[in-house]
């Protein structure tokens, strides 16, 4: 093993064979469950038995995982339970309870007569093996969710936590551990570029689920094109905050609290936090006062040692300040914030929740996603030029964020602003909805999960189409010889017919009776003939 005092890193050269693992526990999986009388029934008692072990053994370290990211990153409880552990438990109690529904094969009907009395239905199977590489921010909710998902669609699973996180990473492997699941159903393997490279190279994997950077995410879709492997890739970006002129002042300081929960939540350290805020001009003062007054209510006692979040990485901390110290606007921390004159934040890592304000398009905090407990403040006087500088700068956000009392500015500015998702008079919270998708557009990603998509996001719908053989007496014209008369009897049974005309117009029914009829006669004609 090698790796940092703490954690031990994974061998390279151990794991092709952890993955050869993952491979043979998924076959012989699936050769046990095609010797079973009622493979369905077995294959979804095995898989809840096993997301309700994980669940338990979540419970049963709850303790532990909110010390370890103290120790990580001084994360304070509370946000713990709320943004990590309660939504995590929560996604796997609906694994459990709706894992009957989302198995269960879903029957389709097609009124075409070469397919109106077979059956067919879609059922959603197994990829096979899943890799799920997890991020710091959120080491637990974001590896043991995508997990549960791979559990819940019948995959082997390989977990590859964050190493930044060290202390989180090696409660994960107790966690697995301590649920004494199936032997290979779920790995964890520890490290960090090496072992990830060496992960996702791989041509046994089957899908490939990612949350991190679109400079990381860009690499490893790379590497897994190379073996037409899927991804589900959560990405990042700048998420932009639109305030417009129509939002009502006295709703102004509830919209602070909501933009600043979102800001410095987990220290701005959250793929969907609002990157930037966009203000009217008309707002734009009032807006900025009362943000400082907000600020100050919010962190009424600031240093650290108060229970708010430090940065994960030294790197990261190091980029924040540089930034800072580039930046043409004007920052504004809380005023208790208590002076640093022992370089103790540095060495900590603690960052105070910053307010830039006066801030211009090109400034050294609009270049790329500010992962940090920082928030640029820009004015705008035209909200379409305010928009167009967001395509230009950066499109496709992950989120973007619009509070507004007007249906004309909040649909114009949906209309305009890809994003992956979007809240109106509200942040962030979103991404807790259980039964919507969650996922980006563009540079923030591709792929959904969250409740049944998170399922989706690791099975493939398969058809399954049987045909009885007596059908043969209607679809034998299909067969050699051809003739007109068959041809005629092809076109006529499989051609759809449309209900307009060329200027859009509808028909009448009587159009599809007519078209029906024909096709009975001239069927009953070829019958006739084919058996004299």
């Amino acid at each position: 093993m090698s790796g940092n005092d703490r954690l031990h890193y994974t061998e390279d050269e151990a794991i092709p064979g952890i993955i050869k693992r993952a491979n043979d526990y998924y076959s012989e999986r699936q050769l046990l469950l095609s010797r079973d009388k009622n493979p369905m029934k077995a294959d979804l008692k095995f898989r809840v038995r096993q997301l309700q072990k994980l669940y338990y053994s979540i419970k049963d370290n709850q303790e532990l995982i909110i010390d370890a990211l103290m120790r990580d990153f001084h994360r304070a409880r509370q946000e713990t339970l709320s943004l990590e552990l309660i939504p995590l438990l929560n996604d796997i109690l609906l694994m459990v309870k709706k894992l009957p529904q989302w198995m269960t094969p879903k029957k389709v009907r097609d009124h075409t007569p070469m397919f109106a009395f077979g059956s067919i239905q879609v059922e959603k199977i197994a990829r096979g093996t899943a890799l799920v590489i997890a991020p710091s921010n959120f080491p637990l909710l974001l590896a043991l969710t995508p997990v549960g998902n791979a559990i819940a669609g019948g995959n082997a699973v390989l977990l590859k936590p964050s190493e930044l996180t060290e202390n989180v990473a090696q409660i994960m492997e107790k966690i697995i551990r301590d649920a004494d699941l199936a032997p290979g159903l779920v790995q964890v393997v520890q490290g960090g570029i090496p072992q990830t490279t060496k992960l996702i190279e791989d041509p046994r994997l089957d899908v490939i689920f990612y949350t991190g950077s679109p400079k990381v995410g860009s690499i490893i879709a790379s590497a897994a094109a190379k073996n037409l492997v899927p991804c589900v890739l959560e990405l990042g970006g700048k998420s932009p905050v639109f305030v417009t002129e129509n939002l009502g002042r006295n709703k102004l300081r509830k919209a602070l609290k909501r933009i600043f929960f979102g800001a410095f939540a987990n220290s701005g350290q959250l793929c969907v936090r609002p990157d930037y805020v966009l203000v009217h001009e008309s707002v734009y003062q009032e807006f900025i006062s009362q943000a400082r007054t907000v600020l100050n209510e919010l962190f009424p006692q600031l240093d650290h040692e108060t229970e708010f979040t430090h940065m994960i990485s030294r790197a990261a901390f190091d980029k924040t300040l540089s930034k800072l110290e580039q930046t043409k606007g004007t920052p504004v921390v809380p005023r208790s914030t208590v002076v640093d004159q022992d370089n103790k934040d540095a060495e900590c890592l603690f960052f105070p929740p910053t307010l830039v304000e006066d801030v211009q398009w090109g400034d050294a905090l609009m270049t790329e996603e500010n992962f940090a407990p920082v928030l640029p403040i820009l004015k705008y006087e035209d909200l379409d030029t305010a928009i167009d500088n967001v395509l230009m700068y950066h499109d496709t956000p992950l989120a973007k964020y619009i509070f507004s009392e007007s249906t004309q500015d909040v649909n114009h500015i949906l209309a305009r602003v890809r994003a992956g998702d979007c809240c109106v008079n509200e942040t962030v919270i979103h991404v807790g909805i259980q039964q919507a998708p969650f996922g980006g557009i563009g540079q923030s990603g591709y792929g959904n999960y969250g409740g049944c998509y998170g399922f989706n996001a690791f099975t493939h719908e398969r058809t399954v189409f049987k045909q009885p053989f007596w059908m043969d007496f209607m679809t034998s014209m299909r067969y050699l010889p051809y003739s007109k008369r068959k041809t005629q009897l092809v076109q006529m049974a499989t051609e759809a017919k449309p209900d307009f005309d060329r200027k859009g117009k509808k028909k009448w029914s009587f159009v599809k009776l007519a078209t029906f009829v024909s096709f009975l006669v001239l069927f009953i004609s070829y019958m006739l003939n084919d058996c004299s």
